[in-house]
């Protein structure tokens, strides 16, 4: 019996682009680029990398800052660090475990 191999391509759509600053409460991302040379560094301190999850808590315009979740951890992050965070929002996740 032969196995077949199917190959998956996944492309990036620039349309799902997004400063984590522009996403709304709910809204679920993954980390392409952190533009913040400290923020960067403190994130990378943190174990938080470009590729791993965010999920919006609370992003009020009412508030300087907003509250997200990145590997089962919360921060509460200024809006203009935020705006320097750029993130490709996810319409589904799916797990290889």
């Amino acid at each position: 019996m032969t196995n077949h191999l199917k190959h998956i391509t996944l492309s990036l759509n620039l349309r799902n682009l997004k400063p984590l600053d522009k996403l709304g409460a709910g809204e679920r991302a993954y980390i392409v680029d952190m533009r913040n040379s400290k923020l960067c560094e403190k994130f990378f301190e943190l174990g938080i990398f470009p590729g791993d999850l965010v999920e919006v808590k609370v992003n009020s315009v009412d508030n300087n800052s907003l509250v997200v979740t990145i590997n089962d951890k919360t921060f509460n992050i200024f809006r203009q660090a935020a705006e320097t965070i750029i993130t490709h929002t996810v319409s589904f996740e799916f797990s290889l475990n």
